[in-house]
């Protein structure tokens, strides 16, 4: 009994003993990991305890430069250390901007949220620049106002004091208040200084600057303060005088750069807000409705402009007409290629239309016209009048012109060419209209009746889709196609074309049905539309709610001569 029980008990120390090591095991895998992971830990510390050090040192050489730029701050005079003082600091944050690139390298999202909070900075800095260049310039006419008060002060005290008590008088200090000056929103200019306001207001004016960085119409605006002083004075000639100088170099700049779509825009602009600014400070009730009191406070005093602004208003449409055929041209050659040529849904024409040759043109051969260039075109010129500030309904009607030239031009070329008149270049045409209509929803154009121009192209299109056999295809022809000619339909089913063995050519029958039907139409008998045809322009009353006297004129526009008043 007693050996099997020694061996038991030695069985259980064995098994003791296998617990202890698995145990001391496990312990030292354990140091093993915590010792790696202080590892890892004090790694990241020693790198993070470089980066402080960079910064410190940073900080450092950053507190020595502010040292050395306070210092040269004192040596310069008062009004440049303000501007010594941000330039720095635009220099200061972009060479911290670079420091903090090679920071954050394996962030870019932490560099990106640094950027754009370094940005503001800078525009901010960009900000307070310019608005204590304001101050300053400000205070210097200040200034000049009130060493001018003192010295004549001084000398109507002098002439009432004896030399003997100007000696014992002891000099008081005069304490002297700030006082805002109340501009009236006009220029003065001597009249020696009218061709120079033309030169460099209208004749040597580069529109791109201008519309870009400054207020829309701003040329405009300027003219008009000119002339609001001339009629403060009552100075008749001057106001005359500056009105016609005014027409003749508009006329002037025009014809020079008749072509130039970026200058038409501009002074069709800025002739129209001049417009606009003679009716709304003119007095007469019907156009200070919109006015805010101080503005009728500005209204002209002496004179009646109507002749003038009816002149004006004459010369705003020669602008607007010299504008479309600008237009014109420009659209012109893209528009067959883009609208008719050009296969926006590719394979839908890959049959040509039987019996038919290749036909050629210089336009599609060059292949550099689609409608994506006549959209990019279109949003060329309409980016242009925005910058430019132009009236929303101005805009409209040059849109609708600008429609009406191409959906024109593309139904005159289709009723001239039978390669054209096939039941899938129908569906390329309506295709085009609809990206074209896309293109004025995304501008938010829809109500410009620019869409309407298109329909006797999108009637023309349907027509090339629908069936053309029986009487009950004639009448739904009839009742369909009412925005183009008889003469138009009739051209259009005499020149379709079958593309393939499944389709049939119009019957002489059927179109003769059409003829019968639509004998009692009263339209023209043209076969082509006018694509000439400009419509009437008109220029609706759009005041402005910018105060006159809050207009800075910038230093780029050299018009140092005129002074606010």
């Amino acid at each position: 009994m007693t050996e099997p029980i020694l061996f038991l008990e030695d069985v259980r120390k064995m098994k003791d003993q296998g617990e202890i090591t698995q145990a001391f095991v496990g312990l030292k895998e354990s140091n093993r990991l915590l010792e790696s992971q202080l590892q890892g830990q004090k790694k990241v510390y020693e790198n993070e305890l470089e980066i402080l050090r960079g910064e410190v040192q940073n900080l450092k050489e950053e507190i020595n430069r502010q040292q050395q730029l306070l210092a040269q701050n004192l040596q310069l005079p008062p009004e440049a250390r303000i501007e010594a003082s941000l330039q720095h600091e635009i220099t200061r944050l972009t060479n911290e901007n670079l420091y903090y690139e090679e920071l954050y390298a394996d962030d870019p999202m932490k560099y990106q949220y640094y950027r754009i909070s370094l940005y503001k900075r800078i525009i901010d800095l960009m900000e307070q620049l310019e608005k204590q260049d304001k101050t300053v310039r400000k205070l210097k006419k200040q200034l000049k106002v009130f060493a001018k008060k003192i010295g004549e002060l001084e000398v109507g005290q002098t002439e009432n004091v004896s030399p003997a008590q100007l000696a014992d008088e002891p000099i008081r200090p005069v304490n002297i208040p700030r006082k805002e000056k109340d501009f009236q929103g006009m220029l003065e200019y001597k009249k020696d200084d009218e061709l120079k306001l033309i030169k460099n207001l209208i004749l040597e004016l580069k529109p791109r600057g201008v519309a870009v960085n400054l207020i829309p119409g701003l040329p405009a605006y300027i003219l008009f303060m000119c002339v609001r002083h001339a009629d403060y004075i009552n100075d008749d000639q001057r106001v005359r005088s500056l009105l016609t100088s005014t027409i003749n170099g508009i006329k002037k700049i025009l014809k020079k750069r008749s072509d130039d779509f970026e200058i038409v825009s501009f002074w069709l602009s800025n002739t129209s807000r001049f417009l606009h600014c003679l009716k709304q400070y003119s007095g007469e009730e019907a156009f200070m409705k919109h006015n805010t009191p101080r503005q009728n406070d500005h209204c002209l005093r002496n004179f009646d402009l109507a002749e003038y602004r009816q002149v004006i208003s004459d010369l705003a449409i020669q602008i607007y007409q010299q504008l479309t055929k600008v237009l014109e041209n420009a659209l012109q050659p893209m528009i067959v290629s883009g609208m008719l040529e050009h296969e926006t849904i590719q394979g839908v024409s890959g049959l040509k239309p039987t019996g038919l040759r290749k036909r050629t043109s210089s336009v599609a051969d060059e292949g550099t016209y689609t409608l994506d260039s006549i959209v990019r075109q279109l949003n060329n010129f309409h980016s242009i009048m925005c910058q430019h500030g132009m009236d929303p309904e101005l805009i409209k009607q040059i849109v609708k012109q600008m429609f009406y030239i191409i959906g024109s031009v593309t139904l005159n070329n289709l009723l001239l060419r039978k390669d054209m008149c096939s039941w899938s270049k129908g569906m390329q045409i309506r295709y085009n209209v609809s990206q074209l209509e896309e293109w004025l929803r995304d501008k938010n154009l829809q109500t410009s009746g620019a869409k309407e121009t298109l329909e006797p192209l999108i009637q023309a299109a349907q027509l090339l889709q629908v069936k053309k056999k029986t009487d009950e295809d004639a009448e739904a022809i009839c009742s369909m196609c009412n925005a183009i000619t008889t003469a138009q339909i009739v051209k259009v089913l005499n020149l379709y074309t079958p593309v393939n063995e499944f389709e049939e050519r119009v019957t002489a029958s059927f179109i003769r049905t059409i003829q019968v039907r639509l004998q009692n139409r009263k339209d023209s008998p043209q076969l082509l539309m006018d694509a000439k045809h400009i419509f009437p322009v008109t220029f609706p009353f759009n005041p402005s709610s910018l105060a006159l006297e809050s207009i800075q004129i910038p230093g780029s526009m050299n018009l140092g001569f005129l002074l606010r008043v």
